[in-house]
């Protein structure tokens, strides 16, 4: 079953159109407005500037004569942001004033319309030469005649004006361009998505249709997010692969050690002869009944996580009172045990449960700690955690099976003939979970020991 069978359809390409239509929207606008702005309109606009500065001039003129005229002139080159140039010369063409100090020939001149001029001038026409290379720039210009012969013609540079709009132009080009690139990696990301989005489906619905949890998802690259989220779903399929396949073996270790014992209670049953017999038969029903209750206890442990049992409580005492009761298991054996416990109190947990975990370690401890061995025990404040370790000179396991230890009913091979059921260790690990804590398991920490150290470590109140 595929995600999206439309790729139109989906919400990676909606999105991404949406967003072209928008940019296609602005540099519309954009183009439009750079094309009604054409030299037409700059004409029209330098000719009005043109005309508003002439009759000043003129009304001047015609109130206070050429001298008012010259001073204003002078006047207006005094600022240095005026772009405008000036010839003011008399009725013999003689140039009076102005930062144009040549008055253009009919040959640099074209006339555009009512009066408006275009006029070719270089950087030698002007009154202060710039220094370096000369240039050749093009005005509009509008001349105007006194009464007497003089004349004046203002003119105004369009040349950064015209490099302005050209620019603009270009730039509006550049966008049209940037925006059909965006357009096209937009849609090319959305079809990325989308396949791959259907390559995860399409594996998991064959994953669901075939059963066969160990088929993954490809991972084809390491950088994007997509083949980020295949590597953790793979990672699920390999929690889930592994949770199924321990109970499968849950269930051939149930049929291995309940096989021996009901095969003993048959025999019993078919033959009691005496009381002896009879109380055989009631510890092999006990044994069977012991495991069923520890499986039970497990699950409603790890299922409910029932904390009504929870209190304060001095941690370290649950600790002692377990050690105390294997102390004659202790002294049969003759094991050394070194207990570091330090004082933990205003502990919340459950005081049963923690002292079956402590319990369930410390025997298992002994069970596999052979004459004269030793056992070290640890319980000690982490910062905000508790760390408890107890550490034996047993036989240990092998590094494969350390991982194993707390599936339920897993026993070693050489441990078979050890008496137990397998479900002490998981029984400890749902009691550290409930309590928000984690178990783990190492080669033993004693010198020239090749026993096992195990350590949980619980959060603090």
């Amino acid at each position: 079953m595929r995600a999206i069978k439309a790729y139109t359809k989906s919400s990676s390409f909606v999105v991404s159109f949406f967003f072209i239509i928008l940019l296609m929207l602005g540099v519309g606008f954009n183009t439009y407005t750079l094309t009604v702005a054409n030299d037409d309109l700059l004409i029209r606009e330098t000719q009005a500037a043109i005309q508003a500065d002439i009759g000043g001039f003129r009304s001047l003129y015609e109130e206070s004569g050429r001298a008012a005229v010259y001073e204003a002139i002078k006047n207006r080159l005094a600022n240095i942001n005026n772009d405008f140039l000036y010839h003011f010369k008399d009725e013999n063409g003689n140039h009076l004033t102005g930062n144009l100090k040549n008055w253009p020939t009919d040959q640099n001149v074209s006339l555009i319309k009512n009066g408006v001029l275009e006029i070719e001038i270089n950087t030698q026409d002007l009154i202060e030469e710039p220094q370096g290379k000369i240039r050749q720039e093009t005005a509009i210009a509008m001349v105007i005649e006194f009464s007497n012969g003089e004349a004046l013609m203002v003119a105004r540079n369009v040349q950064d004006i015209e490099f302005a709009v050209a620019l603009a132009r270009i730039s509006s080009y550049v966008m049209i361009i940037i925006v059909l690139i965006v357009a096209i990696t937009s849609l090319g990301v959305a079809y990325y998505v989308v396949s791959r989005i259907n390559k995860i489906a399409d594996t998991a619905d064959d994953i669901i249709a075939t059963g066969n949890l160990s088929d993954r998802l490809y991972v084809e690259s390491q950088w994007d997010d997509l083949s980020k989220l295949n590597l953790v779903l793979n990672q699920l399929l390999d929690k889930i692969e592994s949770s199924v396949k321990a109970i499968s073996s849950v269930s051939d270790s149930i049929a291995h050690d309940l096989r021996t014992p009901l095969t003993r209670l048959k025999t019993h049953l078919e033959d009691i002869k005496d009381p002896q017999e009879r109380l055989q038969l009631i510890n092999e029903c006990d044994n069977l009944l012991s495991i069923f209750n520890s499986l039970l206890r497990i699950s409603d442990i790890e299922n409910s996580a029932k904390r009504a049992g929870f209190t304060t409580l001095d941690l370290d005492e649950v600790a002692n009172d377990a050690i105390e009761l294997y102390s004659p298991l202790l002294e049969d054996k003759q094991i050394t045990i070194s207990a570091d416990v330090t004082p933990i109190s205003k502990f919340v947990g459950d005081r049963d449960l923690l002292f079956q975990c402590f319990a369930n370690l410390l025997d298992n401890a002994i069970k596999f700690t052979p004459q004269n061995g030793t056992i070290e025990i640890q319980l000690t404040r982490q910062n905000k955690n508790i760390l408890f370790s107890i550490d034996d000179t047993g036989t240990g396991v092998s590094e494969q099976s350390i991982e194993k230890l707390t599936r339920r009913f897993y026993r070693e091979d050489k441990s078979r003939t050890a008496s137990g059921n397998g479900l002490g260790l998981a029984l400890v690990n749902a009691i550290v979970q409930l309590h928000e804590g984690r178990i783990w398991f190492e080669k033993s920490h004693i010198k020239n020991s090749s026993g096992l150290r195990c350590n949980f470590l619980i959060q603090s109140a």
